[in-house]
C-alpha cells in the first residue's frame, strides 16, 4: 500500500473514531489532544483542528471541521497530506501537537544517526 492509500486510510478511522458522536471529540475543543499510535510505522497526533501524522520519520497533515476528517490533496502536483490555510487561532493547539508527536517519537521511536557518528539527528517511529 502507497501513502495516499495509508492516509485515507487514516482518514477513514479518524472520520469513524473521532466525529462528533464519539467520547474522544468535542463540539468546541475537537479531538481529543492525545498521540495515537495507529500501527506499527504510524503515529498520530491530534490537535483542535486536525491531526498531525508520522510515518517512520515523514509528517502528513490531515483537516479536521467539525468531526469530518479529510485529505488535502493536488494530484496534478502529487501533493498530498499537506496542512492548508490556517489561523493563528490553532496555533496554541497545532504546536502543543507537534510537540507533543516530538516527544512521543523520542520515546517510543528509534534514533537515526549522522552518518558516521553517535549524534543523534532524529527519531524515527
Amino acid at each position: 500500500m502507497g501513502t495516499k492509500e495509508h492516509l485515507k486510510n487514516i482518514v477513514n478511522w479518524l472520520n469513524a473514531n473521532y466525529n462528533q458522536n464519539s467520547d474522544n471529540y468535542s463540539i468546541f475543543n475537537g479531538a481529543k489532544p492525545e498521540v495515537v499510535r495507529y500501527d506499527e510505522h504510524t503515529a498520530i497526533s491530534l490537535w483542535a483542528c486536525g491531526a498531525i501524522v508520522c510515518i517512520e520519520s515523514i509528517m502528513y497533515f490531515i483537516e479536521e471541521d467539525d468531526g469530518n476528517w479529510r485529505l488535502l490533496e493536488n494530484d496534478n502536483h502529487r501533493d498530498y497530506g499537506y496542512q492548508g490555510i490556517f489561523s493563528i487561532g490553532w496555533a496554541k493547539s497545532f504546536c502543543d501537537a507537534m510537540k507533543r508527536l516530538v516527544d512521543y517519537t523520542k520515546e517510543n521511536g528509534k534514533p537515526i544517526y549522522y552518518s558516521g557518528t553517535n549524534i543523534i539527528c532524529h527519531y524515527t517511529i
